[in-house]
Parts: structure tokens; sequence; C-alpha cells
């Protein structure tokens, strides 16, 4: 005789696979620049760009602005650590590696 509640909470205790995400490096985004300052200090190269309007055919216009000012976009780069991240609003958008992205600006 089997209790049905058992067989649930069995079922629910069973081990799951690990699924590996799609995009498995987007468990980053929205993280606070002051995150990366507190981790691995001022970036070593970082441009800021802001958002100066739209134009009808040619679309989003931005204007680089200095780093120390509040920007729209901001990109960091960490030599060191292999990495690009792209900020909007001071949040993670994205990131990936800077030695993967020089070899295809070097071959392209």
């Amino acid at each position: 005789m089997t209790i049905p509640g058992l067989d649930l909470i069995s079922q629910l205790r069973k081990s799951r696979p690990k699924q590996i995400p799609d995009h498995p490096h987007l468990f980053m985004t929205g993280l606070n620049q002051k995150v990366f300052l507190s981790q691995w200090g001022a970036p070593e190269t970082q441009v800021s760009l802001n958002q100066l309007g739209k134009l009808s055919k040619l679309g989003t216009v931005f204007l680089i602005t200095e780093p120390a000012e509040e920007a729209h976009i901001s990109v960091w780069i960490y030599k060191k650590k292999n990495s690009i991240l792209l900020f909007a609003k001071e949040k993670l958008v994205s990131h990936f590696s800077f030695r993967r992205f020089k070899h295809e600006l070097e071959q392209g």
C-alpha cells in the first residue's frame, strides 16, 4: 500500500540533473558597478556614453563623456581579469572576454 503524500514527497526530494543555461554569463546581470569596484578596483579603461537623442534614420546618438560623470552606458575593461563589462545606468547588462574581443578585432 502506498501513501499518496509520501510518493509526492519522494519525487520532490530526488536529485534533479542540473541544467546548463543557454547563456550562463547572464547570472551576473543586474549587478551594480560598486560590486566590481569593491572586488576588482577601478577598471583599467573606462568609456562612458550618454544618450543625446534619436535621429530618424540613424537611430540613437550617443556622446562620449568623462568617466566620472553619471553615464547612460558605461564600458569597463579589466585586461588583467580578461573582462569587458557593459553597464546601463550602473547595472551590468553584459560581459565578455577581453582576449576574445581583441582576437576577433585583429582578425576582422
